[in-house]
């Protein structure tokens, strides 16, 4: 796998907390920070489908949620 090589700045806290967490994890910082990226552009995407749905279908009632929460594994 290619790699591109980034430099990231964050507060050392939260640094220290990330390198803790990828540690627990048995990754590397550089892989751990990966995975929450692309994590977060997962989240993201789903966000705009649902957006994009939402906007040809209105919105999403609470009983439909209800429903869907329902079904979803814990």
């Amino acid at each position: 796998m290619t790699v591109e090589k980034v430099s990231l700045s964050f507060e050392p806290a939260l640094a220290e907390r990330a390198r803790r967490a990828a540690e627990a994890r048995g990754q590397s910082l550089s892989a751990f920070v990966a995975g929450a990226v692309e994590h977060r552009l997962k989240l993201e995407e789903a966000r705009r489908v649902l957006g994009d749905w939402e906007a040809e279908q209105g919105r999403i009632t609470e009983d439909e949620l209800r429903r869907v929460r329902s079904k979803w594994p814990v």
